[in-house]
């Protein structure tokens, strides 16, 4: 009751939403806001406009195997770039006197890299020779190892971009230019008659992404070609040795992202057939539509909330990502209640017979409002120091989840799948929450902005004192004492 009526002393529960509008648009960061929100759902749509076009122009087996290999590729492409986005947002200083710094981290970057990319064409290489002997769809798997390559080096980019809040160098390049120009691509090979089925579809795809990111890739040069050059400054072998455990949690964290991401589809492909990969991976991205807030607010909102964890701004983080966390929610819940409407419809436009799973696509939206209710907790956890926390809780929670995906998927079929990856973004998100709490007293689920709103009293403390993350900690020794003492 005293929290109920502390809150209506100060005006009612949409009083911090309004503040946070206003406040975007009364900053700096409105057009960067706006840039981020508006590439982003232009990102999804000309994604659909892509799966719409080869769709049309493939026959449903073809699709399905289009869809297997991008799903395939997307998912070694997260792996394959090491970890090296996340330790780059994690470290990179914008300040004028960390230009040297970044130089050499960078340059760390790029040998992870180039690591990575080596070991995928090997590997591709080897996969050419091989799949004389494999069956179709397995014998075309060496252009998911050339997508993955171009797509990790993409990846890395776009995150090293919006750093810099150079959002539309970041965001354009793969999510409008290239998602818009694989439609066009598609429909053109389609008319000049050489798009005989998923092979030509995804080499034109890859042409594509090749261009746009070899565009952001001179923008690199641009910006880190001195510290690039050989003989350029190297980290201290204490900080690469820092550098190297960092990078070996991100990539494994990563793995288990990109399985969270893509094994689903692939799952049912191997196993279902590849008409229901198809449908899966349409109404996967249908339900990923209801993110996009959650996307836009991680593009603008984490270098914002990198900044306060650095000064240890612990009730200025938990004022930011409770407010960000309830924007996100509100706006997936909108969205799901309008696909409850347009669900049939939308699937329709791909296959008549794709509307007998409505109910997959539903439960699949539960799952993005779910995702959307806790906000950018996965990426505080990802930039404060939580990497071996997520890495061992997420071994036991893949582990459980394999067995209730495959349980399910044999007793509920396609919707099954569905139901397992609800499980599992519920059981992802809580284990995220508590290690939020222990480490810095902050909820970062939608609901906590009833005890963050300003005037609000009688706030439990933390259970645990906050902590800097390591990499912080001596920057902001004088600054955290003083929290580490309350």
């Amino acid at each position: 009751m005293g929290r109920v009526r502390a809150v209506t002393r100060h005006g009612d529960a949409g009083v911090p939403m309004h503040k946070l509008v206003a406040t975007i648009r009364r900053s700096a960061l409105s057009g960067h806001f706006a840039t981020a929100f508006l590439t982003r759902f232009g990102s999804a749509i000309l994604g659909f406009v892509t799966l719409l076009t080869a769709s049309r122009l493939l026959s449903t087996y073809e699709y399905g195997v289009y869809v297997f290999l991008f799903s395939i590729g997307s998912g070694l492409g997260l792996v394959a770039v090491l970890g090296q986005h996340n330790l780059l947002l994690k470290h990179y200083r914008m300040e004028g006197t960390a230009a040297g710094a970044n130089g050499v981290l960078v340059r760390h970057n790029l040998v992870w890299l180039g690591r990575a990319l080596a070991l995928l064409l090997g590997v591709g290489a080897v996969v050419v020779v091989a799949e004389q002997s494999l069956p179709d769809p397995y014998d075309r798997l060496h252009l998911a190892f050339a997508f993955a390559a171009v797509f990790a080096v993409s990846e890395y980019l776009q995150n090293l971009f919006r750093i810099h809040r150079r959002f539309a160098l970041a965001l354009l390049p793969r999510e409008i230019v290239w998602r818009g120009g694989c439609a066009a691509v598609l429909c053109l090979g389609s008319i000049a008659g050489i798009l005989y089925g998923a092979t030509e579809a995804m080499e034109l795809v890859l042409a594509l992404l090749v261009a746009a990111t070899a565009f952001q890739a001179v923008h690199l040069a641009r910006l880190h070609g001195p510290d690039l050059r050989p003989g350029g400054a190297r980290a201290a072998p204490e900080e690469r040795a820092a550098w190297r455990s960092q990078s070996l949690f991100f990539t494994a964290n990563n793995a288990l992202h990109a399985v969270s991401l893509y094994l689903e589809t692939v799952i049912v492909g191997a196993v279902l057939g590849m008409e229901e990969a198809a449908f899966y991976f349409v109404a996967l991205r249908y339900a990923t539509l209801l993110l996009l807030p959650v996307a836009a607010i991680d593009t603008v909102g984490l270098p914002m909330v990198a900044a306060r964890i650095q000064a240890a701004d612990w009730s200025g983080l938990q004022r930011l990502i409770s407010r960000l966390s309830l924007a996100s929610f509100l706006i997936s819940v909108v969205g799901a209640l309008g696909m409850l409407v347009v669900g049939p419809y939308a699937l329709a436009l791909f296959k008549p017979d794709f509307v007998a799973h409505l109910d997959v696509l539903l439960v699949l939206c539960i799952s993005s409002v779910a995702a959307a209710f806790f906000g950018p907790g996965v990426s505080l956890l990802m930039i404060g120091g939580g990497e071996r926390f997520l890495l061992v809780s997420n071994a036991v929670l893949f582990s459980i989840y394999g067995l209730v995906l495959c349980g399910l998927a044999d007793v509920l079929g396609i919707v099954g799948v569905a139901c397992a990856n609800l499980a599992l973004t519920l059981g992802y998100n809580l284990l995220v929450v508590v290690w939020v709490r222990r480490r810095w007293g902050i909820d970062n689920m939608a609901t906590s902005i009833l005890w963050s709103l300003p005037g609000t009293r009688g706030r439990r403390a933390p259970e645990a004192a906050p902590r800097a993350p390591v990499q912080v900690k001596a920057q902001v020794a004088a600054q955290a004492a003083p929290h580490a003492a309350g």
